[in-house]
């Protein structure tokens, strides 16, 4: 693999500053609450030299939300199941321990991860006021779960591991305490231990009431 120059490395680094940056001021302010003179002097050189880099405050904020569906996913993949892999097959034998371990562990990245958090408050700001933000939140955090989790509990009540019920409303049961817990938690950040506690109860409960030999 061919190696960048010093000089392009340099560019590429200022590149994602500059959209760190940003992102770091819109979660705070929102997109029309930022200059780009303010994006250039968080990142340390000159507005002129920012246009070096992007054509536009709009098209960092782009950008942004291009980095912001790439790392949401992969942590996705980390931390859930990678979205091209059968979810029924791996879910199939798991303990209720096992599976109230992945969705915690999850639940505590969004919680925990400086970028996420960055990134679900400038969707949430955003979602009415750019058409952009408003998909791609829906994408990740409506569409995106239901889907995986439709499917997850279609296989399941398929191989009779789940009592058969409509699978969509059960990944609504599942995912909407959670969605719930994670913007409480953005709410008050002093209730995530406690938040942390119902999400472990409502998996386990869930597993009691849909798990046809509970484990």
């Amino acid at each position: 693999m061919q190696k960048l120059s010093k000089e392009a490395t340099v560019i590429k680094n200022t590149k994602e500053r500059i959209w760190q940056e940003a992102l770091t001021l819109f979660a705070e302010h929102g997109y029309d609450g930022v200059s780009v003179k303010e994006i250039a002097q968080a990142v340390g050189i000159k507005d002129s030299s920012l246009y070096n880099h992007y054509k536009s405050k709009q098209e960092i904020f782009d950008t942004i939300l291009i980095e912001a569906a790439e790392i949401l996913m992969e942590a996705h993949n980390t931390y859930i199941l990678p979205l091209t892999v059968d979810a029924g097959g791996l879910y199939l034998d798991i303990s209720v321990t096992d599976l109230t371990k992945i969705f915690v562990d999850a639940f505590e990245f969004y919680l925990n991860d400086e970028t996420a958090i960055k990134i679900r408050k400038l969707l949430v700001s955003e979602q009415h006021i750019q058409k952009s933000a408003g998909h791609l939140y829906n994408e990740l955090f409506f569409d995106l779960p239901m889907k995986f989790l439709t499917s997850l509990f279609t296989d399941l009540m398929q191989q009779g591991t789940f009592i058969k019920m409509n699978p969509y409303t059960t990944a609504m049961h599942f995912f909407a305490p959670m969605h719930f817990l994670i913007r409480r938690c953005d709410i008050r950040p002093d209730l995530v231990q406690e938040n942390l506690a119902y999400l472990e109860t409502h998996i386990q409960q869930f597993d009691r009431i849909y798990r046809i030999n509970p484990k």
